[in-house]
């Protein structure tokens, strides 16, 4: 079927118009945006052309790209130029514009081959982010290297690899890599894929040290909740996010995927699909989370058709990506607070969850429960939680008073 010819002023208007019905201000949509868009517009006039071309946008978008790599503009003004023709492409694709937050892509991108071989992969494994960042990692080394395959590599490449990876990674981080890469190529075997035997080279053990990570105690939960401002539509929101992640122990890129429909409100119960397992995870919906939720809800959120609870809070409203902003939020409420943050002291937004697992610990909940709540399938991932329990360690430490002390002099 021949696509309707379209005339670029004729887009420029549409495009505007539904701009603005995305919720957009219009001090926003008239004085940041408009110039950007009629740009475009105005490219096609000075060259005498009034139906849209794709390769006339193309050409729009070499020029802009031009002027930035000569200094001619700034890259300000140069994303805007951009995303003005992908309004025009888009629109002249579909017949009208949709919008989902810019998500992180992976710096290891991967040949068709080579990205069956993880897809497959990681369709037979459970913690699915922990092994694609290391499989991702392993494969773009060969292919890095020029090899298109795993039957045209050898075990020398994957020694190569090994010794490029310990010299550039922490001793924690190396063992998970070994880890993960050697159930890949178990995984290849018992496939009857083509590679090489490396069963062995990764089975090498790497001593992983395990450091006491802080967590959000109580007192600093309150002090951040304090700074919420709950009269506007962003503090619901944010309060309703910060208690998930308290009473429940969510992670945040699930608490960013929540559905309307993940939450059984009679039954006070919330359904949800981990990111990181697949694995599904039944929690209670206690009521200072369910309370929080309902204000957003009802109050706070925008009109949209969008199926996650939480949305953007400046237009346009789509889902948030993941969960970095999320945690970015956190990080700003703790600042507010007084919290003085420092690098890996645990009091990020994950540190609610280690919160959870640390008061359930100290009120004698049986670390089976802590697993089952926090989603872990491996009981050995929630022992990790037993050292935030000071208190209850103490009385497994050792009685010296028997022991008899001696000072001597040199």
């Amino acid at each position: 079927m021949t696509k309707q010819t379209l005339s670029v002023t004729e887009m420029f208007s549409s495009i505007m118009e539904l701009l603005e019905q995305a919720g957009y201000a219009k001090h926003t949509l008239w004085g940041n945006m408009y110039g950007s868009i009629r740009s475009v517009v105005s490219f096609y006039h000075e060259k005498g052309i009034c139906d849209y071309d794709p390769a006339v946008t193309l050409e729009f978008l070499q020029t802009v790209e031009r002027r930035y790599r000569d200094g001619e503009i700034c890259r300000e003004y140069y994303n805007a130029q951009k995303r003005a023709a992908r309004k025009f492409e888009m629109f002249h694709a579909t017949g009208t514009l949709t919008w989902e937050c810019t998500k992180r892509t992976s710096r290891y991108q991967l040949n068709e081959e080579y990205s069956r071989l993880l897809d497959a992969f990681l369709s037979h494994e459970n913690t699915k982010w922990d092994f694609a960042w290391a499989v991702r990692r392993y494969l773009s080394f060969f292919q890095e290297k020029g090899i298109p395959s795993l039957d045209r590599a050898s075990i020398n490449d994957s020694r190569e690899f090994v010794i490029g990876a310990a010299a550039s990674m922490a001793a924690g981080s190396l063992h998970n890599l070994l880890c993960y890469v050697r159930q890949f190529h178990i995984f290849l075997k018992d496939s009857g894929e083509k590679a090489p035997d490396c069963i062995s080279l990764f089975s090498y053990h790497v001593p992983r040290k395990m450091p006491v990570r802080g967590y959000v105690s109580d007192e600093e939960l309150t002090a951040i909740i304090g700074q919420v401002d709950t009269s506007t539509s962003m503090g619901k929101r944010d309060k309703g996010i910060i208690m998930l992640g308290a009473t429940t122990g969510l992670r945040a890129v699930d608490i960013a995927r929540l559905k309307l429909t993940d939450i059984d409100w009679i039954r006070e119960e919330i359904h949800v699909m981990q990111s990181k397992t697949g694995g599904m995870l039944y929690l209670p919906l206690l009521p200072e989370a369910g309370e929080s939720i309902k204000d957003y809800i009802l109050n706070g959120r925008p009109d949209s058709d969008a199926p996650e609870i939480f949305l953007r809070e400046k237009a346009p409203f789509v889902p948030m990506a993941s969960g970095v902003g999320i945690g970015y939020m956190f990080d700003c409420y703790c600042k507010k607070a007084g919290i003085d943050r420092k690098p890996f002291d645990g009091k990020g937004f994950h540190g609610l969850r280690r919160r959870l697992a640390r008061n359930m610990l100290v009120s004698g909940t049986p670390v089976t429960t802590i697993a089952q709540v926090l989603g872990h399938q491996n009981l050995d991932t929630a022992k990790q939680y037993l050292s935030l329990d000071s208190q209850n360690l103490k009385t497994c430490a050792l009685d010296f008073s028997c022991v008899p002390l001696e000072r001597r002099f040199p």
